[in-house]
């Protein structure tokens, strides 16, 4: 999976709220839920709130957080 696509996998979960992605990353949930309705491009987001998505992706699913049964299905099909 790309970095843009463990975000989008974040921002659309119904698993993981923005809520805790605020609290564990910093970035603030007003942010977090501009990106989820699409309100901001995802493409234009900051560097350093993009590299802190993925290392909380990256972190959730080494721990065995993210269940990717539940990725949305287009995500699934290009990553098989």
């Amino acid at each position: 999976m790309s970095i843009k696509d463990n975000i989008l996998y974040l921002l659309e979960s119904e698993e993981i709220s923005n809520y805790q992605i605020s609290k564990a990353t910093g970035i603030a949930q007003t942010t977090l839920s501009r990106f989820a309705r699409k309100e901001s491009d995802i493409g234009n987001m900051s560097l350093d709130n993009a590299l802190k998505l993925n290392d909380y992706y990256c972190n959730l699913n080494s721990s065995n957080g993210i269940d990717n049964e539940k990725m949305p299905a287009a995500r699934r099909r290009n990553n098989s």
